[in-house]
């Protein structure tokens, strides 16, 4: 039986507690097979879900870089209220499967 599909900003908290620390653009690869295809697929809107998660404390920023074309990546991780948010609102089915791994 598949997992229910996850409101993205959800399935990105679900992600982003997979990995030690990731960046907007390392989550956007890992869920791409997932929502590639939805308009709400841009940087632009991770980029507001990360700072948003960031507002309400459920996520921390990790590390902070400039890239080759000298953009600012920031690197997250998931917090204790992230985790806690996720052990009561993640379906069942989703604490068996659907983990990628993928690092920044």
């Amino acid at each position: 039986m598949m997992a229910p599909v996850l409101p993205l900003r959800f399935r990105m908290l679900h992600y982003i507690s997979t990995v030690d620390k990731t960046c907007a653009d390392d989550i956007m690869a890992a869920l791409k097979p997932e929502y590639g295809t939805e308009k709400q697929f841009t940087k632009n809107v991770f980029i507001e879900h990360l700072l948003d998660m960031k507002a309400n404390f459920v996520i921390d920023d990790h590390d902070v870089m400039l890239n080759s074309k000298g953009e600012l990546i920031i690197y997250y991780s998931i917090n204790e209220e992230g985790k806690r948010l996720l052990a009561k609102y993640l379906p069942q089915s989703w604490h068996r499967s659907n983990t990628i791994s993928a690092g920044c």
